[in-house]
């Protein structure tokens, strides 16, 4: 298999009746979002008759917004079989991956409220860094000793311990502590679960 990049003009490509990915607006209109920030910055594939085997959706946005040269591969004398593998393959590898979602927290923590990236919703964006936000200052004090909170746990000292006997191994004993009004409890900002200090 012979390959090269050029620049081919728009109209003579041509896309193929069967697709196995289906473009729909929404994302024909995210993708000419990203061409309108920067550009193509990806080639397509095609086949020495110009007959578009990857980057069907791309060139659909890119007619829609009027763009008449388009970088692309050249894969020349592919069977037709191979021709629909690498179609096949093209789309099934990319939705493989997984959105690592703790860099693109920490991603979103850096954009400092600027949320313009296609494909995202700007209100989705803004209310994972809100909930950030609210995490990271709920946890800044989490765990740490105070002088007020070392005093309570000493007001507490002794709570489960029994007077006189435990009694012997067999026996039942209720350890269980009653919450009072005196304990206090914090909402884990993770799950929600309430946990008694």
């Amino acid at each position: 298999m012979r390959k090269e990049r050029k620049e081919i003009n728009i109209n003579l490509l041509k896309t193929p009746e069967k697709n196995t990915r289906i473009h729909p607006e929404k994302q024909i209109n995210e993708m000419r979002r990203s061409l309108q920030k920067w550009g193509q910055f990806k080639n397509i594939v095609v086949d020495e008759n110009c007959f578009v085997l990857a980057g069907n959706g791309l060139v659909e946005a890119m007619r829609a917004e009027g763009i008449k040269k388009v970088s692309a591969v050249v894969l020349y004398d592919l069977t037709e079989n191979e021709k629909k593998k690498l179609m096949m393959a093209d789309n099934k590898t990319a939705g493989l991956g997984i959105d690592n979602l703790n860099v693109i927290e920490q991603f979103i923590s850096e954009f400092d409220g600027d949320f313009d990236i296609p494909g995202f919703e700007d209100d989705v964006l803004k209310s994972i860094y809100a909930a950030s936000d609210e995490i990271s200052v709920a946890l800044e004090g989490y765990g740490k000793a105070t002088a007020e909170n070392l005093d309570r746990i000493d007001s507490r000292a002794g709570v489960n311990e029994s007077s006189g006997d435990a009694g012997d191994p067999g026996e039942d004993t209720d350890y269980t502590v009653e919450a009072d009004s005196e304990r206090e409890s914090v909402t884990c900002p993770q799950c929600g679960a309430e946990v008694w200090l």
